[in-house]
C-alpha cells in the first residue's frame, strides 16, 4: 500500500510554484519521503488569507514528491518531482491537523488529474527566503527564537553538542516524543 500526503492549504498555485512545492508544514519527514504522492486541498479559510468559498475542502492539484527540506524552526517543505491540476474529487475530512496520511489508491482514484507539468527545482534557500517574506511565518520563527531564548539564556556560551542536545530536547516537547527518539543528523557534501 502506497502512502499520499493530503494537505490543507490556503496557498495558490502561484505560491507553490514560487516554493517548488508546498510548506512549511510539522511532518514525520521518514514518512514524507515514503509517501508517492501530495494532494492539495483549498483552505478558504486560513485567518492570514481569504480564500475562494466555493472550493472551500476541494482538491485543486496532485503532485509527486522530490524531498522533504528542514528550516530552522522544525517545519518542511515538501518539494515537488511533477504536479497536475484536479478536480474537486477529494473533500478535506475536517481533521484540526492540516496535513493526514492516506491511501494513495483510494485517494488517487478520485481524482481527475490533468496534464503533468514538470515543477521548476527551486533551491531550498531561495524557498526559506520567499517564506521569510511572509510575516505570518516570521513571527512564529522569531517568537521560538524568543522563547528558546528565555528558557535557555545561556544558549550563547553553548557548545556545538551543547546546542544540538539543546534542540534535540525541544524537538522532542514539540513532537511529543522521548528525547531519545530524536535523530539529529549532519551531512558533509
Amino acid at each position: 500500500m502506497s502512502t499520499v500526503l493530503l494537505i490543507f492549504t490556503s496557498k495558490q498555485r502561484d505560491d507553490i510554484i514560487e516554493l517548488g512545492g508546498t510548506g512549511w508544514w510539522k511532518v514525520d519527514p521518514v514518512k514524507a519521503r515514503k509517501a508517492t504522492h501530495v494532494v492539495l486541498v483549498h483552505n478558504a479559510h486560513d485567518r492570514h488569507r481569504a480564500g475562494d468559498p466555493e472550493r472551500h475542502g476541494q482538491s485543486f492539484m496532485v503532485a509527486t514528491i522530490r524531498d522533504v527540506a528542514q528550516d530552522e524552526d522544525g517545519r518542511w517543505l515538501i518539494q515537488f518531482d511533477e504536479f497536475a491540476d484536479t478536480d474537486a474529487g477529494v473533500e478535506w475530512p475536517g481533521f484540526r491537523n492540516p496535513v493526514t496520511y492516506a491511501d494513495s489508491d483510494e485517494l488517487l482514484g478520485q481524482l481527475k488529474i490533468g496534464e503533468w507539468e514538470k515543477m521548476v527545482p527551486v533551491d531550498v534557500q531561495l524557498a526559506k527566503a520567499a517564506r521569510r517574506r511572509d510575516d505570518g511565518s516570521m513571527a512564529r520563527m522569531e517568537a521560538r527564537a524568543t522563547t528558546v531564548t528565555s528558557e535557555n539564556p545561556q544558549v550563547a556560551t553553548m557548545t556545538f553538542g551543547q546546542i544540538i542536545d539543546h534542540h534535540r530536547t525541544l524537538l522532542a516537547r514539540d513532537l511529543g516524543v522521548d528525547p531519545a527518539a530524536v535523530r539529529i543528523s549532519i551531512e558533509a557534501h
